[in-house]
């Protein structure tokens, strides 16, 4: 297996997804990339390994349904296999769209939860024992989430995903306690607005320099969140005073 240090990024796609894998790429990472789409995953790696800071570096695409916690698992295990221990872990999985109250079904519901709630659970189960060891080894690991602040400020129109974001913070705070003492940094990254390449405060690259630098934080100076763009300004701007 290879040397150098490995992300597991779990739900890829062209906005965060592929810049956070592309920065670590480019700092030499090996990238593990799982997503939904077979077909995206291979345009998602293709751009991925273009900023890879050298030829040797590792790019792998899987694809599994994170809301399966089968289907996750199966592929984590198989990231193992092939690439070895994770340093980094990022949960980057949602459904972002909209949950009209009243029209929005239990069903759908339920399949947010397995996403959101589930799908980190499972990721934490499995990361936990390699980033524990790696922390041993005088490593750096840290398990990471593409949060937002409609955790703690919900949008109405998105109350299904807002209720996600506020559970996986809950969850994060009670894997911190496990995960901490192991010498496991547990962060999430609040991105409080409309992910565009065009903003300022929430572009692609913002968010994937945030991830990275929730990375570079040494023991002792860890943050448990950070935060781009300003959440009251963006529920005002949407119409939620």
């Amino acid at each position: 297996m290879s040397n150098n240090k490995l992300l597991v990024l779990i739900g890829s796609g062209p906005g965060i997804g592929v810049a956070t894998a592309s920065l670590f790429a480019s700092n030499g990472f090996n990238v593990a990339l799982l997503s939904r789409s077979a077909s995206r995953l291979e345009s998602d790696a293709a751009t991925i390994r273009s900023a890879a800071a050298t030829p040797d570096i590792k790019i792998e695409s899987l694809p599994c349904d994170a809301s399966d916690a089968a289907s996750l698992n199966s592929a984590l295990e198989k990231v193992h296999a092939t690439l070895g221990s994770p340093e980094v872990v990022i949960y980057n999985a949602a459904r972002v769209g909209p949950s009209e109250f009243g029209q929005f079904t239990p069903e759908e519901m339920v399949q947010d939860y397995k996403l959101n709630s589930v799908g980190i659970y499972v990721a934490a189960m499995w990361a936990l024992p390699y980033l524990a060891q790696i922390a041993e080894e005088g490593g750096k690991p840290g398990f990471f989430l593409s949060g937002s602040g409609i955790g703690w400020r919900p949008l109405p129109p998105f109350f299904s995903l807002c209720m996600q974001k506020a559970a996986q913070i809950n969850f994060l705070q009670s894997f911190e306690y496990l995960a901490g003492p192991k010498g496991v940094h547990v962060a999430r990254l609040d991105i409080n607005g409309i992910v565009s390449p065009d903003d300022p405060e929430t572009s692609p690259k913002v968010c994937a320099q945030q991830h990275w630098a929730l990375y570079q934080q040494q023991k002792g100076q860890w943050d448990s969140v950070k935060q781009v763009g300003d959440m009251e300004a963006f529920a005002k701007k949407m119409g939620f005073p």
